[in-house]
């Protein structure tokens, strides 16, 4: 149990690249600092999930920022936005989720004497893992800015979501060992999110692809995979539960994905608002991603007790372990990705078995509550140093 700790009057700006975000992932958070007495400030692009955390914010403001831009008028009215309105509320403690607000939030924060810092570095982009020319040189250039964002000594905490991204950070001279701390994900909700019937590989065998419709998710190796098995007479469909997400450079053409969601074997759901009522009705989960932060469809398919394939990448192989909670896979092989499918269709046993070890360790060491302890326990360190 955490021990519900009133603060009064502390105000806390929470700052993300959008409201989808806080909504999907940090919900329970939310809730649990305004239990505490905190006064939450939102600064972040206003969308339509804002209705529904508006109730935990006593005011905010709509940032302007677009996700995956690099124009850099835009990026300098951001920054110059990000800094009226950390003048305006001068709040006692700043919470930045998602890389771009921890950047310009962090230089910010740093400039004006903001005593505690929070940077929540949800994943890395392809800013820091693609090699080329153009984001090399860039990341050379913008190298003593990020430092400066990240590197101070005292009340700042980066919190990173896999190991990985932290010594990345650590290895760049980005971060310090003594301000980078590694807690996995937003967590899950394991008495919402659990299995209620017995699973039974039937005929129609249902296999779910849970994410964003773009390339660096794994899509096109498992389609492509899925097309060599029915061409061997296997008898599934592959359900998409996500939509095309126009801002990231990675997504597929509307065209393209048109011609894919022709075949017959491939079911389009969309965008799922109710995602456990969806994982309830499917028997394999399967998320090929090249990488993540720590995935979220992940924790909540693995709660479920669904037999998963993914792959060994950050965020994602923090997760599940090979051949006990599920099956990993090298990123980018079709010729993998197809194995491992066949090798759960041809041995259901072996599938329902990971199913459940993959809920054993979901209840260890990934429920909601045990990572908004480590979080909240971030907020009462800084009301220690203050004393």
């Amino acid at each position: 149990m955490i021990k519900s700790k009133i603060i009064e009057n502390k105000n806390v700006l929470i700052v993300s690249n959008c409201t989808w975000y806080l909504y999907n992932f940090r919900d329970d958070l939310l809730n649990s600092l305004r239990k505490r007495g905190y006064n939450l400030i939102l600064l972040s692009p206003i969308d339509k999930y804002y209705k529904k955390i508006s109730k935990y914010f006593i005011n905010k403001e709509d940032l302007l920022l677009k996700r995956g831009s690099e124009n850099p008028i835009l990026e300098i009215l951001t920054i110059f936005h990000m800094l009226f309105v950390y003048i305006k509320y001068r709040p006692d403690i700043v919470h930045h989720f998602t890389i771009k607000p921890c950047f310009y939030g962090g230089v910010i924060a740093r400039l004006l004497g903001i005593k505690n810092t929070i940077n929540h570095i949800t994943g890395l982009g392809p800013s820091f893992y693609s090699n080329r020319l153009k984001i090399t040189i860039t990341n050379k250039l913008l190298h003593p800015f990020f430092k400066y964002s990240f590197n101070k000594k005292h009340n700042l905490i980066n919190i990173f979501h896999n190991h990985s991204d932290k010594l990345t950070f650590i290895n760049k001279g980005i971060a310090s060992k003594e301000n980078a701390r590694t807690i996995p994900g937003s967590g899950v909700n394991i008495e919402y999110f659990k299995n209620n019937q017995s699973r039974n590989f039937s005929k129609d065998i249902k296999l779910l692809f849970p994410a964003r419709i773009i390339k660096e998710k794994g899509i096109i190796e498992l389609i492509k995979a899925c097309k060599n098995l029915w061409e061997e007479n296997y008898n599934f469909t592959l359900n998409i539960a996500g939509e095309i997400d126009k801002q990231n450079k990675s997504h597929l053409k509307n065209e393209d994905f048109e011609n894919i969601i022709k075949n017959k074997n491939i079911i389009f759901l969309g965008k799922c608002e109710n995602m456990q009522k969806v994982y309830q009705e499917m028997d394999i989960v399967i998320l090929p991603s090249w990488r993540e932060g720590l995935s979220k469809s992940l924790l909540e398919a693995a709660a479920m007790e669904l037999p998963i394939i993914t792959t060994n990448v950050p965020g994602c192989k923090d997760i599940i372990t090979d051949k006990y909670s599920g099956l990993v896979v090298p990123a980018k092989n079709k010729d993998k990705l197809k194995l491992a499918i066949k090798n759960y269709l041809d041995n259901p046993k072996l599938a329902i078995k990971y199913g459940r070890n993959a809920r054993k360790t979901i209840s260890e060491k990934f429920t909601v509550q045990i990572i908004n302890k480590k979080i909240l326990s971030i907020y009462e360190e800084f009301h220690y140093l203050e004393k």
